[in-house]
């Protein structure tokens, strides 16, 4: 899929010598609870907006206006199979996780059809790959200075991947992530379908794992290189991050601290 040059989603966010308003706002907050006792849950720290609007491309591409405009950064949390319905409730457990551990940031539910059968339902995560790619083409011209993060469950992992390579370097997001990814094994690998797009699209991209997780593919350990099929090495920008310890099982990703501590400090 080809698609217009945009610009870069990491606009205005790239000095290193000035501190992000995020990191800015941790900082408070862990000297608030140093010096009061309050916990950021509590309120001590004001969220950029608590809403979780919803991304929906069940029934055609959406408005760019169904996001959050002129955030400083927003990580679009997208489901896995069967999470349709709990799109929005899932992206709020997440939220209130990150918010418990000092994360204040915009998230934002995207929904994709994953009706179906499990083949069936695999197919259209990877063809919302090609229209979500096009929508954030628009989103982030319409916010050059927004920070971008992609944050994809399970099947999710699978939408994340396909963006990634439907974005094809016409523009970069800060971080895009999976938990539980339902994507193969070896697809970041060099000998793999997503090695260019990593490199590519994204500053950062993260494999969040659990050995715990039955119904995972990549997501249940690190990339597989050196399989029969595959070789190589994994994309310079590319980590395998191990939250076993945190994560018994397929869903418990976002309830976990331990996990979600993990994705924000890499933010």
């Amino acid at each position: 899929m080809t698609h217009e040059k945009h610009t870069d989603s990491t606009a205005g966010n790239s000095e290193t010598t000035t501190l992000s308003r995020r990191r800015m706002l941790r900082t408070t907050a862990a000297t608030v609870v140093a010096g009061t006792g309050l916990s950021v849950a509590s309120g001590s720290v004001a969220a950029d907006t608590d809403e979780i609007m919803e991304v929906d491309f069940r029934y055609g591409t959406p408005s760019i206006d169904d996001a959050p405009q002129n955030e400083d950064e927003v990580v679009f949390n997208v489901h896995g199979y069967t999470g349709s319905s709990a799109s929005v409730s899932e992206a709020a457990t997440f939220q209130q996780t990150a918010r418990d551990l000092g994360y204040t940031e915009t998230v934002t539910a995207v929904t994709w059809d994953d009706s179906g059968l499990p083949w069936s339902a695999e197919a259209s995560a990877r063809d919302t790959g090609d229209a979500f790619a096009a929508w954030l083409g628009d989103y982030t011209n319409a916010n050059p200075n927004t920070t971008i993060r992609i944050l994809g469950h399970s099947m999710g992992g699978i939408v994340q991947m396909e963006t990634l390579a439907a974005i094809g370097g016409a523009f970069t997001v800060e971080t895009a992530d999976s938990i539980g990814s339902y994507e193969v094994d070896d697809a970041p690998c060099e000998s793999g379908d997503f090695y260019d797009a990593i490199e590519s699209s994204a500053g950062a991209v993260h494999n969040y794992y659990s050995t715990n997780d039955s119904i995972a593919r990549l997501g249940s350990g690190p990339a597989d290189c050196g399989g029969w099929f595959s070789d190589g090495e994994t994309a310079s920008n590319y980590a395998d991050v191990d939250v076993s310890d945190a994560v018994p099982d397929h869903t418990s990703y976002k309830e976990s601290s331990g996990c979600v501590s993990a994705i924000i400090d890499n933010y």
